[in-house]
């Protein structure tokens, strides 16, 4: 079996375990219940975002935006708690409304107005990043209640964090709706060949829509969580999230092509990510030379991606 076909079936466990092994040669207390306790607790956001990511994907899209909006998430809930004194269900409610609306309008112009996703979501980044900064003054949201920080900072029985919680649900929600419903091949379909999921019956537009508005509820989850975790409306929080999220599912095998990928090795990929973010952390790799690994792991990611798009390409070329 060639290089390519084994990477598509077990590169993600295979680079997770050799990770694994080096970082707890380096330092023995990478693989204690503490660690793992806190590796999951900092994937949780990531992997609610690449559910998300990985509808998106699916479609032939992309989601450039997310870090922004989670961003922008965070310092609304804070605002809204602290400045204009709504109740905290009241100020999530909202923000997740927000978020929604966001990914709904994405979707909008990308599928009726053709846009292209790249160009969009980015456009959509800087104009929230910019929008988030104004109306915060630039500064944190200090003041926040203690009932928004317990999704991130507390545990179920003391050893669950919530926040791993709501990833397990997310994930487990996100993998039924694509491995288990008619709905779920539709993303497969439109990514696929969109011409022909057209011709069958299906509506590409609306599935494109509805891909990129359930992304960005799921941003907001994840905002949510982000504030529980950080406990201030800091402007900055998102910040290249999209970027960590993407490099892991497409590590985890979700094509950038569309078409290709699940939600169990996209979470794979993530978990990759994870383990590679903690374990230079604990090594002692300052903030640079860990910018410089993830880009590489993104690279090498869409070269193997790339390689295997290519592939199928030759093999549809000898069919016709």
């Amino acid at each position: 079996m060639k290089f390519l076909d084994l990477f598509k079936k077990y590169g993600v466990v295979f680079i997770l375990v050799i990770l694994i092994i080096i970082f707890t040669i380096l330092n023995p207390s990478f693989l204690t219940m503490k660690n793992v306790i806190n590796i999951s607790k900092q994937i949780s956001i990531m992997a609610i975002l690449s559910v998300g990511m990985t509808f998106v994907l699916l479609t032939g899209g992309i989601e450039l935006s997310m870090g922004s909006v989670v961003s922008l998430v965070v310092v609304c809930i804070s605002i809204f708690v602290t400045n204009a004194g709504l109740p905290v269900w009241a100020a999530m409610i909202l923000s997740l409304l927000i978020s929604t609306a966001i990914g709904f309008m994405n979707g909008v112009i990308i599928a009726e107005i053709k846009v292209p996703p790249l160009i969009m979501t980015l456009g959509m980044q800087i104009f929230l990043y910019g929008f988030t900064y104004t109306i915060c003054g630039g500064l944190p949201v200090y003041g926040i209640p203690a009932s928004l920080k317990w999704v991130g900072q507390t545990y179920i029985f003391g050893v669950i964090p919530v926040s791993a919680f709501i990833m397990a649900v997310i994930v487990i929600i996100g993998y039924f709706i694509l491995s288990k419903t008619y709905l779920g091949r539709y993303f497969y379909a439109i990514g696929s060949n969109e011409d022909a999921a057209t011709l069958s019956g299906i509506n590409s537009n609306r599935i494109r829509i509805l891909a990129y508005t359930f992304c960005g509820f799921l941003v907001g989850v994840a905002g949510i969580v982000m504030l529980g975790r950080i406990g201030s409306g800091q402007p900055s929080a998102g910040d290249g999230y999209e970027m960590d999220v993407l490099t892991g599912c497409v590590l985890g095998g979700v094509s950038l092509n569309g078409g290709k990928g699940n939600i169990g090795k996209a979470f794979a990929g993530i978990l990759v990510i994870g383990v590679l973010s903690n374990g230079m952390s604990m090594a002692g790799m300052n903030a640079f030379m860990q910018k410089m690994v993830k880009g590489l792991v993104l690279i090498l990611a869409v070269i193997l991606d790339s390689l295997q798009y290519i592939k199928v390409r030759k093999k549809v070329k000898v069919i016709a």
